[in-house]
């Protein structure tokens, strides 16, 4: 080996000056190393380590919900109760309040099962009658600032079969029944009021032990 000379091919130990092409191709792997490291370190960023740090991750998840309006009778306070009037020629008048929870304008509605008081298990011979008519005033109060509605329906338009039309005439829809323009909740004053003045009818009631009606007041909201 003596007085011999390693030599290393002419392509290796040539060296030339880095042009600016090979200075375009490094800087674009550098840049290429750098994105890959920033986006590892991003990942590393949410996940937790026991006793490490970060030791938890908050994490932001936007929740968005809308309640949407309800109308009912507020538990224990639905119209209801029994009224005797005693004889039914007299006048006679009886309230029965009701306190609603509703949270958006609605419509109440009334239907009288007999449309009158009505003595069934009497035929009336002619020029008698076994049905005493009588009115319905629906009363509704609002929220402070929403006000009050109210009408008045004789009980022959209440009647389901009737043909004739009245403002609160049941069941209550959308848009059918008296509407309260706003919310009534936990608020008293709202009543159904039965009420007439003497019997002054054409026909002679029949003698009946039992003049009745059933009165059932529907609610439904009313945007």
């Amino acid at each position: 080996m003596a007085g011999k000379q390693l030599t290393l091919p002419r392509a290796v130990r040539t060296q030339r000056k880095p042009s600016y092409r090979d200075w375009i191709l490094g800087g674009s792997l550098l840049a290429g190393m750098i994105l890959a490291a920033s986006v590892t370190e991003s990942r590393a960023q949410v996940t937790a380590y026991a006793g490490g740090s970060p030791s938890n991750i908050v994490l932001s998840i936007p929740v968005t919900a809308s309640v949407g309006g309800r109308c009912g009778f507020a538990p224990g306070a639905a119209p209801s109760g029994s009224k005797d009037v005693g004889e039914v020629n007299n006048a006679f008048t009886a309230d029965f309040p009701f306190t609603l929870q509703c949270t958006v304008p609605f419509r109440a509605a009334v239907i009288s099962a007999n449309g009158g008081l009505l003595a069934s298990g009497v035929t009336p011979a002619t020029g008698y009658t076994n049905l005493a008519p009588y009115l319905v005033d629906l009363n509704l109060v609002g929220d402070s600032g929403v006000g009050t509605a109210s009408a008045t329906c004789d009980t022959g338009d209440l009647k389901t079969t009737s043909g004739a039309t009245c403002g609160f005439k049941g069941p209550a829809s959308a848009s059918q029944g008296l509407r309260l323009n706003g919310s009534s909740y936990d608020v008293g004053g709202s009543y159904v009021r039965v009420h007439r003045a003497a019997y002054a009818g054409a026909q002679i009631l029949a003698a009946a032990n039992t003049y009745s009606d059933s009165l059932t007041v529907t609610l439904s909201v009313s945007p």
